[in-house]
């Protein structure tokens, strides 16, 4: 056809080509001879069939098709293997994989350091068991250590405050313009009324004797609530007397009796009291109970001031 290129030429058969009714070329038949394969009449010593050496010590091996470049014989239409197909377009020779546990990356300063794994990165969660598990430990190590530490702390502060207090007490020559406390209160039996003034105490401490100085100004009303809590009422009152002793009423500064002005806030006036101004009782209980001297000051009937010696003994 007039612009078409020839056909390529047919290759010439070569000596291991197959010959005409597809056997071999010269040598090839159905008898036994020099170059047949291994058979009946194969010679001792001779190799198989198979690719022939050509003069030069070249090996050719024999083809399967006919034109170059064809692929074999029952090849066509055959599809890759799984194995081949996976293999296809993969990277051979030294080439590191990629992935998270490889590869460097670049660390402050430009330099260079490996790549944490995903496992190590899932590690430092705190939602991973081991860290929770860490955190766990730690807090029974600070509650621990944390809780004991904080009462030492507070005992030691409190210790020393009272500490302080009584040196404070026991450093006092006179009275002390202040409610006594409750436990005191209650170890020497005297319930001072509530809403009351000018209240003051002092305190005393020996070998066999333990003494409390209470006085305090309150209402007729109070009085008598003063008195029936220790077990008395007002009649029991002596006019004109006044029980405490000289040498107590000096210890704490006190003024008592018939010629001395009135030491409470709300007195009437300051002039020297009568002697109908006062009267006390003594009440003295059997066992440990305090022994309890009480005066009272009535120069003003609507606001009496009492005075109390409560003596315990050992």
């Amino acid at each position: 056809m007039t612009g078409e290129e020839p056909r390529a030429a047919r290759r010439e058969p070569s000596p291991v080509d197959h010959g005409p009714g597809g056997q071999h070329g010269p040598g090839a038949g159905a008898g036994p001879g020099p170059g047949a394969g291994p058979g009946p009449g194969a010679g001792p010593g001779e190799p198989p069939a198979g690719p022939r050496h050509a003069p030069s010590g070249e090996t050719r091996p024999v083809p399967s098709g006919g034109a170059s470049g064809s692929p074999p014989a029952g090849a066509a239409g055959r599809e890759p293997s799984a194995g081949a197909a996976r293999g296809a377009g993969r990277p051979t020779g030294n080439v590191p994989e990629s992935g998270p546990e490889s590869g460097p990356e670049s660390g402050p300063g430009g330099t260079k350091r490996p790549r944490s794994s995903w496992r190590e990165r899932s590690h430092s969660s705190w939602k991973h068991p081991s860290n929770r598990r860490r955190l766990f430990i730690l807090c029974v190590i600070v509650l621990l250590i944390g809780i004991p530490t904080g009462y030492i702390v507070i005992s030691a502060e409190q210790s020393r405050d009272s500490g302080r207090d009584k040196q404070a007490r026991a450093a006092a020559t006179g009275l002390t313009f202040e409610w006594p406390p409750r436990v005191t209160r209650r170890i020497y039996e005297v319930p001072i009324t509530g809403y009351s003034a000018d209240v003051a105490w002092y305190e005393t401490n020996s070998w066999e004797t333990s003494k409390l100085y209470v006085q305090f100004t309150t209402s007729p009303g109070g009085l008598d609530l003063f008195l029936g809590r220790i077990g008395a009422v007002r009649g029991d009152l002596r006019e004109g007397t006044v029980p405490v002793a000289d040498e107590d009423a000096a210890q704490v500064g006190w003024r008592l009796g018939a010629g001395h002005p009135s030491g409470s806030s709300h007195a009437v006036s300051t002039a020297p009291t009568a002697r109908a101004d006062w009267s006390g009782l003594v009440l003295d209980h059997p066992g440990p109970r305090p022994r309890l001297e009480i005066a009272v000051d009535r120069s003003n009937p609507e606001h009496p001031m009492v005075y109390v010696v409560s003596t315990v003994k050992l």
